[in-house]
């Protein structure tokens, strides 16, 4: 048995395929029960999750009955136990698929700072392998806040792309990397790091202009929308790409500028 929290909360098989959960009030309390694996949830947090501030006169009843489902998709009868004063779900190591990427994202920061660079990459693949969407995905409204979790995953996740993309460059793995950066760099503006990897990936592959108009859009972009100029690891790239076309010898890539929060 293993669970899915890093997309549609699901009940994974062995190939990674989720198993239709039935109900979204099942979902909602499989959710519950994960966030907080191995531990006691109590009654009262449960309802709450369930059904918010004011649970229905027969919101017991109705959570014995979601339990009862969850316990038979579950099929092991010591998965999901009642303890006093709720319930607890038994998750064990590797069962989690958000688990197993704060593991991977562990050892690839430890790759990364030895420049292990086939490590990095290998492991950056495999944790950004187990994403399937949105962390939660579908458990919350627009309006609703979410757990500290999915901004925590979100933050992890854009940190291994980028130890990923830089493995790449150092590994002199430059064809292909354009597209998949040009994308991040459309969908996170403000990230300084997959500028600077989307102009030497670029640079490398012989597309100097295109390399300078990427640095001349960031430089637009922060001036406008922060006042600052690009940071010293961007400047660095900018000056490689002005140096004229890659060479054999090449300088090492820039490490990340972490001036600012989100890692950029």
């Amino acid at each position: 048995m293993r669970f899915g929290l890093l997309g549609v909360p699901a009940l994974l098989d062995p190939a990674g395929l989720p198993h239709h959960l039935g109900s979204a009030k099942v979902r909602v309390l499989l959710v519950t029960l994960l966030l907080r694996a191995n531990k006691v949830v109590p009654v009262h947090e449960l309802k709450a999750a369930l059904w918010g501030g004011e649970p229905p006169a027969s919101a017991h009843a109705s959570l014995h009955n979601h339990v009862t489902r969850l316990r038979r998709l579950l099929a092991e009868d010591d998965r999901l136990r009642a303890v006093a004063p709720g319930y607890v779900l038994r998750v064990a190591p590797g069962e989690l698929d958000s688990d197993v990427f704060e593991e991977c994202v562990a050892r690839a920061r430890t790759a990364y700072g030895r420049a292990e660079w086939a490590e990095v990459v290998t492991t950056a693949r495999t944790g950004l392998g187990l994403w399937r969407g949105t962390p939660l995905d579908g458990v919350y409204g627009p309006d609703e806040t979410r757990p500290a979790l999915v901004q925590k995953l979100g933050e992890a996740r854009l940190q291994l792309l980028q130890w990923r993309y830089d493995a790449e460059l150092e590994l002199g793995r430059h064809d292909g990397l354009a597209p998949e950066l040009a994308a991040l760099v459309a969908e996170f503006p403000l990230r300084e790091a997959f500028h600077r990897q989307l102009m030497l990936a670029l640079h490398r592959t012989g597309r100097q202009a295109e390399a300078l108009g990427v640095y001349r859009a960031l430089h637009r972009t922060l001036v406008g929308e922060l006042g600052v100029d690009p940071g010293p690891a961007v400047r660095e790239a900018h000056a490689e790409v002005l140096r004229g076309p890659f060479g054999a010898l090449r300088p090492p890539v820039p490490r990340a500028d972490h001036r600012f929060a989100d890692g950029a």
